[in-house]
């Protein structure tokens, strides 16, 4: 018995160890497969699941630099763990190959970007979940500071705003801090919109959304309106408007409306009108947005202004953030001398990276000429889209001088019209500095052309769509690009790159810096308008004169940055390369 009690011990003990030995409480075992994972924003830590049902806790890697700060881990396997939404609790992201959105970023980014060459070596990894995120990493430095370049997971609401049919209330804002009190003054509304149907007009101020006042949070030392409330105001839902006006020194509330946006088409032709003053007939043009389906109203325009005998054109631009160039190349084409319109002058040059440009050139060259316009880098006076519209040289005004009110809130087309018209006729610009932007884009889809009702192609595309399987299309088709892929020049070969913007002839503010002291639109008591009017005619009761005084009104103003208020892409819309355009790019890059 004393030889056997022992070896009982041991047999025991034996049992205990191999019992113990869970294959969930050794680090040396394999667990399996990922199953699933959540992430818990108060420990900062990833909780996964394994194929064996052990479970194990992961410290995250905090991103501070997006927002919302992102969250994510790298396992020793190459799994890539992520969250979002850092603050949030929820299921995480398990990922085991590099995203597909961001593999068409970086395909497209790296062979039409602008500054395709500094993003060759930025190639998306296991980490790069997110698609938007590594899109925004990877541009140019000048790029983001301007925030030209951007991408959307929803691509019909991208070129329904390019076609003016957006999800909108209709008006178009900016804000002023008045008294310590923010509103939202309103600097027009298009017709037959939200807005107008229910009486708000230029001037007035949203000062209540949903009976609470409009705050603002600052973000690295500067004052923006709250996200939140940017929502309400540009959002999809209805709001409630506390509506104020000017009276005398004071501001005083009008009314409540409550009003829900809808798609409802934002005409760029806002107002049009004919001033006959002495032997003059000066034509005005109040024009908004470049949108090219919109065309056959500029054609209206100056139909009736060439029927009326227009001598002199005021084209106001001053809230104009730009479009589509062949916009501006049609109204430019109703603008100038009609013997370089028929002539089909050349009018816009764009120079893309160094790739394009030279693959362009020898394409445009070798390719028979029925195909030559799709390699073009150049666009041309006098040519238009004849299946939808009417030929610009029948309303065209033959002028030899254009006189253009244009501001800091003047990008893009408006811009490209004003400075490539220069070389053709005097173009007199009324306002201030405008806002800069010297580039333009392409819309870029990973396969599908995103055809319009009649065909025609309004994106550029990587991929051949037979040749992608069912998931990588479900991935990739809400998804689009709006890059900057060149920049433009006048006939000449020239830009204004440096400074980049355009120098007005006549500086001014509208309303002489003050917004009481704005007018309606059309009014010849405008600084702006009345400005041109003056210059045209000689007519010193035209002439804008400075108040004296400002009103009490002004004590504590100043004027907020609008998120929304910024430049539009010079949309090159008459090049759509395919698939195979892109096939033959990648591999001359590669």
């Amino acid at each position: 018995m004393k030889k056997i009690v022992p070896f009982s011990l041991f047999i025991v003990a034996l049992i205990i160890a191999v019992a113990s030995c869970d294959p969930k409480d050794n680090p040396n075992t394999d667990p399996g497969e990922v199953v699933s994972a959540q992430y818990d924003p108060a420990s900062k830590s990833f909780i996964v699941k394994f194929s064996n049902k052990s479970e194990k806790s992961y410290p995250a890697v905090i991103d501070n630099a997006t927002d919302p700060p992102t969250a994510g881990y790298a396992l020793d396997d190459k799994t890539y763990l992520y969250a979002a939404d850092a603050t949030v609790a929820g299921e995480a992201t398990v990922s085991k190959e590099v995203n597909r959105v961001s593999q068409f970023v970086y395909d497209g980014m790296s062979t039409y970007y602008f500054w395709a060459d500094e993003v060759q070596n930025k190639i998306p990894n296991l980490t790069d979940v997110n698609a938007e995120n590594y899109f925004y990493k990877i541009l140019n430095p000048t790029d983001t500071q301007h925030g030209w370049s951007w991408i959307t997971d929803d691509v019909k609401a991208l070129l329904a705003g390019f076609s003016g049919k957006s999800l909108s209330f209709g008006y178009d804002l900016g804000f002023i801090i008045i008294d310590h009190v923010v509103y939202a003054y309103v600097k027009y509304v298009h017709a037959d919109t939200p807005a107008s149907k229910a009486g708000i007009q230029r001037l007035d101020l949203i000062g209540k959304l949903n009976g609470q006042s409009i705050r603002t949070e600052q973000r690295n030392g500067n004052t923006y309106i709250s996200n939140k409330d940017i929502n309400l105001l540009y959002g999809q839902n209805a709001v409630q408007f506390t509506i104020y006006k000017f009276s005398g020194n004071q501001i005083v509330q009008d009314k409540e409306v409550t009003i829900a946006p809808d798609g409802s088409e934002k005409d760029p032709v806002l107002y049009d009108h004919i001033y006959p003053i002495g032997d003059k007939k000066i034509g005005y043009l109040f024009y908004t947005d470049f949108y090219d389906n919109f065309n056959h109203r500029l054609y209206e325009v100056f139909s009736k202004f060439k029927q009326n005998g227009v001598t002199d054109l005021v084209l106001d631009l001053r809230y104009n953030r730009g479009g589509a160039v062949s916009s501006a190349i049609y109204l430019a084409s109703m603008i100038a001398p009609r013997s370089i319109v028929e002539n089909k002058s050349p009018f816009v040059v764009m120079n893309y990276n160094h790739l394009l440009n030279t693959s362009f050139d020898k394409w445009y060259h070798d390719a028979k000429p029925a195909d030559k316009y799709r390699y073009d880098r150049k666009d041309y006076l006098g040519v238009y889209d004849g299946a939808k519209d009417q030929n610009p040289l029948d309303a065209n005004l033959n002028l030899n001088k254009v006189y253009i009110i244009a501001t800091g809130g003047s990008y893009s087309a408006s811009e490209l019209t004003t400075f490539c018209l220069k070389p053709y006729m005097d173009v007199v610009h009324i306002g201030g500095n405008t806002g800069g932007k010297y580039t333009a884009s392409w819309t870029i889809h990973a396969y599908d052309p995103l055809k319009d009702t009649e065909g025609r192609a309004r994106a550029n595309t990587l991929y051949d769509e037979s040749k992608l399987s069912s998931s990588e299309k479900n991935k990739l088709q809400n998804w689009a690009m709006q890059p900057i892929v060149a920049m433009y020049a006048n006939k000449d070969g020239k830009s204004f790159n440096h400074p980049g913007y355009l120098v007005p002839d006549y500086q001014l503010e509208e309303g002489f810096g003050y917004i009481e002291y704005w007018t309606p639109l059309g009014d010849t008591k405008d600084v702006l308008l009345g400005q041109a009017l003056y210059v045209i005619s000689g007519d010193e009761s035209y002439l804008p004169v400075q108040p004296k005084s400002t009103r009490s009104i002004q004590t504590g103003r100043k004027e907020i940055m609008n998120p929304h208020d910024v430049a539009k892409p010079v949309m090159a819309d008459h090049v759509k390369l395919t698939a195979e355009d892109f096939q033959r790019l990648h591999e001359l890059r590669n």
